[in-house]
C-alpha cells in the first residue's frame, strides 16, 4: 500500500511519548508499505530526525517555515476563537503544510492517508483518499481534568472553552474518516459515541521488547523514578503532588529514600522541588534506560492525563514494580497487586511504594509479571501488524 503519513512534527528523536508512538509505527508499516511522511520543522533536531526516517526506507518532506511554532501569538488565538478551533490544533494551521499536501497529492498516487492526530486531521478536505485518523488521548479528557483541578476563575474558563473546542471536533470532525484509532477501550468509548461501531479500532501504545530488557546490576537502593517531559502540566503537577504529599510519608519510614524527576524542560516549579532533601531534578537525559535500571521502584502519580503511559510499558519491560495511580495506568489491562500496584490517596501510595522497597522478592515477581505481560501484549511488532490491518481492511 501507498500511505501518506501526516504528523505535526518528525518523529525523531524520542523525547516524549507521541513521538516513540508515531516513530514505531512508521517503523513497523514502513516494512510492508511505501510510506511518505509529511512533517513540520519544529526543532533544531528534525534534520537528524529525517535522516533516521529515510533509513527505513520512509519517503520524508519538511515543511520548513514553523521553527517559531511551539509560540502561541496573538493572530492564533483570534483564528482558534472564530474558527471554533482548539487553541492547539489552530497552532498547525499552516498554509505550507497544506499546500504541500496538495502537491503531493497531485504529483503523487496514495491508496491511504493517515492523519496523526486533530493537528493534522484538520486538512482532510485536501484530499479525496480513504483516510485514517489516529488519537493518542482524548484531548477533550485532558482539558475537563485540567478546568476541575484549577481554582483560578482565568483559567479555569479558559480550559473549559478548549474542553467544548475539542468535543466539537470530536462530534463533528471524527465522522468523516474511514477509521479512528485510539489506544484503549476507554478512549475508544468516547469516539464510539459519534462515528459507527465498525469504524473504531484500538491501537495500543506499545514497547520495543529487544530494547528494553530487565538489568538489575545498576539497580540503587530505596531509589525512586519519574520520567516525563517537565514542560508539560500534567507531569508538573503529577511530581509536585508526589513531592508534597506522598514523599514524606515514605520518609518517615525509608530514611535514606530518593525520588529522581527524569525529564526535559523542568519548569520553575518542578527546577525548586530539587531544594527539598531527597529530590533530584536531571532535566533532559541522552538516554533513559540508564534511569529505568537504577530505579527500585517506578512511581506515576499522575492526576491528569488521557490516553495511555509509554513511560509504564518501558518500565514493564525493564522489569520494575510501578506504583501508578488510576489515572497514570489508565487504558492498561494490567492487574492490580500482580502487574502493577494502583493507589491514588497519598497515604495508599505511600504504603503501596514503602512495601516494594522493603519487599525485595514481592518486588521482583511483579516485575517479572509485568515483563511477561508487555511480551504478550505490547510488543510494537504486534501493533504494527494491527494498524496495518486496519489499512487492509479499509482498502478491502
Amino acid at each position: 500500500m501507498k500511505i501518506l503519513f501526516l504528523s505535526p512534527t518528525v518523529p525523531f528523536p524520542l523525547t516524549d511519548g507521541g513521538r516513540i508512538r508515531v516513530f514505531n509505527l512508521l517503523k513497523q508499516i514502513a516494512q510492508k508499505n511505501k510510506v511518505t511522511l509529511l512533517a513540520l520543522e519544529t526543532q533544531s533536531t528534525d534534520a537528524d530526525g529525517v535522516a533516521e526516517l529515510q533509513q527505513l526506507g520512509i519517503q520524508v518532506h519538511l515543511v520548513r517555515n514553523a521553527q517559531t511554532l511551539p509560540r502561541v501569538s496573538f493572530d492564533t488565538l483570534i483564528k482558534a476563537f472564530f474558527r471554533r478551533q482548539p487553541i492547539t490544533v489552530a497552532r498547525y494551521d499552516v498554509p505550507t503544510y497544506r499546500q504541500k499536501i496538495r502537491e503531493l497529492i497531485a504529483v503523487q498516487t496514495f491508496d491511504l492517508v493517515h492523519y496523526e492526530m486533530f493537528h493534522t486531521a484538520q486538512f482532510y478536505t485536501e484530499t479525496n483518499l480513504p483516510g485514517v485518523l489516529s488519537q493518542q488521548n482524548v484531548d477533550s479528557a485532558i482539558w475537563r481534568r485540567l478546568c476541575s483541578e484549577t481554582t483560578n476563575p482565568f483559567y479555569k474558563f479558559t480550559y473549559w472553552t478548549q474542553q467544548l473546542a475539542f468535543q466539537r471536533y470530536e462530534r463533528v470532525l471524527s465522522p468523516k474518516f474511514n477509521a479512528v484509532t485510539c489506544t484503549s477501550d476507554i478512549d475508544a468509548a468516547v469516539f464510539q459515541q459519534h462515528c459507527t461501531t465498525d469504524a473504531i479500532e484500538i491501537i495500543p501504545n506499545g514497547v520495543d521488547i529487544t530494547h528494553y530488557l530487565p538489568d538489575f546490576t545498576s539497580e540503587a537502593p530505596a531509589h525512586l523514578i519519574y520520567i516525563g517531559s517537565m514542560d508539560w502540566y500534567p507531569n508538573e503537577d503529577a511530581v509536585a503532588f508526589f513531592t508534597d504529599e506522598v514523599f514524606p510519608l515514605i520518609q518517615e519510614k525509608v530514611s535514606n529514600v530518593t525520588f529522581s524527576i527524569v525529564g526535559g524542560n523542568p519548569s520553575a516549579r518542578v527546577r525548586k522541588l530539587a531544594e527539598k532533601e531527597g529530590i533530584v531534578v536531571t532535566g533532559r537525559v541522552p538516554e533513559i534506560k540508564p534511569y529505568f535500571a537504577e530505579a527500585t521502584v517506578f512511581v506515576v502519580p499522575l492526576r491528569i492525563g488521557s490516553g495511555t503511559r509509554l513511560k509504564i510499558l518501558e518500565a514493564l519491560a525493564m522489569g520494575k514494580a510501578i506504583v501508578s495511580t488510576t489515572v497514570g495506568a489508565e487504558g492498561l489491562d494490567l492487574r492490580n497487586r500482580e502487574e502493577i500496584f494502583i493507589a491514588d490517596e497519598p497515604t495508599a501510595f505511600a504504603d503501596a511504594v514503602t512495601r516494594l522497597l522493603m519487599d525485595s522478592e514481592l518486588r521482583r515477581r511483579i516485575g517479572e509479571n509485568g515483563r511477561a505481560r508487555v511480551e504478550q501484549d505490547y510488543d510494537w511488532q504486534r501493533i504494527g501488524e494491527k494498524l496495518h490491518g486496519v489499512y487492509a481492511k479499509i482498502l478491502g
